[in-house]
């Protein structure tokens, strides 16, 4: 599961610097070229007669008579420093030392000398120290809280990330000056031939018009660019992904946040982005005519409003180009301060009407914003709060419907999602045994009273005629405890967990691990084998040729389940997950008294059970280890690895794979264990310490002494041994067809639970973004 990296998103850059050149009339160099005829892969750069124009006066071959900015020497030494706000302040005060003829270069020189003595600052460096100490870098008074630099995969910009879990907002408005001043000056050295002999006047000016060209990073919202290639260009994976990917990957000067809803079968999408207060504005400006000014509270809060404005029409032109299916983009500006959340406007742009705005050329950003209606008041260049039209959890945006009982649903899945979800029904996407009883009971606690009359005939009416055997039984275990008065009346949630989960199995497996946590392993194993007695008796839960018995943990295994171990010949119907448990149960209390054949047969029939359950999986093994039988045990590890597909799987059957290899005395192949397992679980060495045996926590120092092995090595080291590269690509496959069409299908469960593990295993702030576009589920 790999990052996004998608090759449409540099011909965004390239229309925004295409509009840049455009506005200082002069033209861009093509794709993929740099100054002086290098290749650049950001496609960034800028034509030669631009950086010529303002080049210094001097003998290509002569020395320099200024030094030169490296922005990615820079943002590296940042990036790999413990207090990069302090090397900044040093940054400056080399800059400024230079400036005034000091004899001492400093330790924050990032300079390409040419000579033996320092040289002075160019004008790039004094654009940045005068925007770093314009920023407050250097002001007291205000407490800076510790940061990390970043320079996303995705835009490449400057972003402060802040460590400490508490800030003032003062603090905050800091962080985001002096992030907007790096950017300034990175999107000026990109943009430049030669950014260190540009006027300071013309880098002033530059950072005006960035902020004034916003929009021109999508110049058209007709040829569905975002989602271009991708299997279903109109489905809500496709959109989502497309605007989540522009936001991550838009080059604006200042920080963009933005949360979104999309509702493409109606043709709905709904933005709700920060706004960048006034305060956070540049504190000089470049006036024609006057030059280089303090910019004053007015102008400050003028260059805002037109800069939000301009950002929430960008997000719109987004959406709008993601598909021709989106009629409607709702965006509404937000501004949260300790004391306040505030909206400064709400709008509706439908698409004809946005299809004629000018997005790369020249408009007046509050005079369009009114052509659409939008709720916005404005006076002076000034914005005032307004109310919000729309809620990004309103039912336009996220229908009710996405969130039915997965196990209660009568839809039909057309092709192609019933072949990548294994399903041809939602409810064949089910993991709750227990979903009509919570249907059912969701409906009793509604009609609850104070009268026990009165809730007992509410119960048997609801449930005690129902088709389920398993919720007739509940109605009238409730129905008698209530009578009885062991049940209290005044207390819905008791009632609800009672006709859920008040069962008898699910009772004793409650006692039975109570009573391992006491280690209490022979009561423990009494009390879950007479749990079980009965139902092993009737022979419940066990398969048929026409029915299988399953147990899931999530909604991914399921899907996953489906795919890659369903035959398809027999129904697949739910077993309790109290039935697992008792099972487990068994064989942990089992395996604790010594009766290790009997721990092995209750973890294999877990195994059966849950396939893909890794604590099963990891059971068994260890049942097996304790039989002597160590490469079966190694089998059901390499098993659970083949089919793991989150970070908790693959880490933990890295580690127990690790262990085993250990024990082998085959130690490359441990320390490729140990270090895969740490890629996808970092905390797990120190979380599973006084779990993890004396023979692993010495292969973790062992692993410490030495280099790591790298990826390749790793890669090839566990091919040899025909260990699964977790996760492997036929789960990868599996996995990723599943969520896309999850989504697009608009089954939310299994698609809100797809997105988090994705998010988990990636750590790709496009798939973030889209995992906090999908709502959570509504109120009944």
């Amino acid at each position: 599961m790999e990052e996004t990296d998608d090759e449409r998103w540099p011909h965004w850059a390239r229309d925004f610097t295409q509009a840049l050149s455009h506005a200082f009339g002069r033209q861009a160099l093509p794709m993929g070229h740099a100054p002086g005829g290098a290749a650049v892969s950001g496609g960034v750069a800028a034509g030669p007669s631009l950086g010529t124009r303002f080049a210094a006066a001097v003998d290509a071959v002569r020395p320099r008579v200024t030094s030169t900015l490296d922005i990615d020497v820079l943002s590296q030494r940042l990036m790999a420093s413990d207090d990069p706000l302090s090397d900044l302040g040093l940054v400056v005060a080399d800059i400024r030392s230079r400036q005034r003829g000091g004899s001492d270069g400093g330790e924050g020189a990032i300079i390409v000398p040419a000579t033996d003595g320092p040289l002075p600052p160019s004008n790039l460096e004094v654009f940045l120290a005068d925007a770093l100490e314009d920023a407050g870098l250097l002001a007291p008074g205000v407490a800076m809280p510790s940061v990390s630099v970043v320079r996303p995969h995705t835009s490449h910009l400057f972003y402060l990330r802040v460590n400490d879990s508490e800030m003032s907002y003062a603090a905050k408005l800091g962080v985001l000056r002096i992030e907007a001043a790096l950017n300034a000056a990175l999107l000026a050295s990109t943009f430049f031939e030669d950014a260190d002999d540009v006027p300071a006047g013309e880098l002033m000016r530059f950072r005006q018009r960035v902020a004034a060209s916003v929009t021109s990073q999508v110049p058209t919202i007709a040829d569905g660019l975002p989602t271009r290639g991708e299997e279903r260009p109109d489905g809500e994976w496709s959109v989502r992904k497309g605007i989540s990917t522009g936001i991550e990957h838009f080059q604006v000067p200042y920080r963009l946040q933005a949360n979104f809803r999309t509702n493409v079968a109606d043709g709905d999408v709904a933005l709700v982005v920060d706004l960048t207060p006034p305060s956070v504005m540049p504190a000089r400006m470049w006036v024609d005519g006057m030059g280089s000014v303090p910019a004053t509270p007015e102008m400050r809060r003028r260059a805002a409003t037109d800069y939000n404005l301009r950002i929430g029409i960008l997000l719109a032109a987004c959406a709008f180009r993601c598909s021709a299916l989106i009629q409607r983009v709702w965006v509404a500006g937000t501004v949260d301060t300790p004391s306040s959340h505030d909206c400064y406007y709400s709008v509706c742009f439908d698409r004809d009407g946005f299809s004629k705005l000018p997005l790369t050329g020249g408009f007046d950003p509050v005079g369009a914003y009114r052509g659409f209606g939008a709720t916005i008041a404005e006076r002076d260049g000034q914005l005032s709060p307004v109310r919000q039209g729309f809620s990004l959890e309103g039912e336009r945006f996220c229908p009710a419907r996405r969130y039915e009982t997965v196990e209660l649903s009568q839809r039909i899945l057309p092709d192609p999602f019933a072949k990548a979800l294994g399903a041809g029904r939602v409810s064949q996407l089910g993991i709750a045994e227990a979903g009509k009883r919570a249907e059912v009971a969701s409906q009793i606690t509604r009609r609850l009273s104070s009268s026990t009359e009165e809730n007992v005939r509410a119960i048997m009416e609801l449930a005690g005629g129902d088709e389920d055997a398993t919720v007739r039984e509940a109605a009238r275990r409730c129905a008698g405890k209530l009578i009885d008065g062991t049940l209290d009346e005044g207390d819905p949630q008791a009632i609800q967990d009672e006709f859920v989960s008040g069962d008898a199995l699910a009772v004793a497996v409650e006692r039975a691990k109570e009573q391992l946590s006491q280690r209490d392993a022979a009561g423990a194993l009494s009390t879950a084998l007479e749990a079980l007695g009965p139902l092993e008796q009737s022979h419940a839960y066990e398969d048929t040729p026409t029915v299988e018995w399953r147990a899931f943990g999530g909604y991914v295994d399921r899907v996953l389940y489906n795919r890659l171990l369903w035959d398809g010949l027999r129904e697949t119907r739910l077993a309790p997950d109290a039935y697992l448990e008792a099972q487990l149960v068994v064989s942990v209390a089992a395996l604790a008294g010594g009766h290790v054949p009997m721990a092995t047969e209750r973890a294999r029939r877990g195994v059966e059970i849950a396939p893909l359950s890794i604590h099963s999986r990891l059971q068994l093994a260890q049942c097996l280890d304790a039989e002597g039988r160590a490469d079966d045990a190694m089998a059901e590890v390499g098993r659970l690895l083949e089919l793991a597909h989150d970070p908790e799987g693959v880490g933990l059957g890295y580690i127990r794979m690790a262990n085993y290899k250990w024990n082998c005395q085959d130690l490359r192949a441990a320390r490729a264990c140990y270090q895969r397992a740490l890629s996808f679980m970092p905390g797990i060495a120190t979380k599973m310490a006084s779990q993890l045996s004396a023979i692993v926590l010495q292969l973790q120092g062992a692993t410490t002494l030495s280099e790591p092995l790298s990826e390749e090595q790793i890669r090839a080291t566990l091919a040899a041994r025909d260990i699964a590269i977790a996760p492997t690509e036929e789960v990868s496959d599996a996995f990723f067809q599943g969520m896309r069409a999850s989504l697009d299908a608009e089954i939310f469960p299994v698609a809100r639970e797809f997105m988090t593990i994705l998010g988990l295993m990636t750590h790709d702030d496009v798939y973030y973004g889209m995992l906090r576009s999908v709502e959570d589920e509504p109120d009944r």
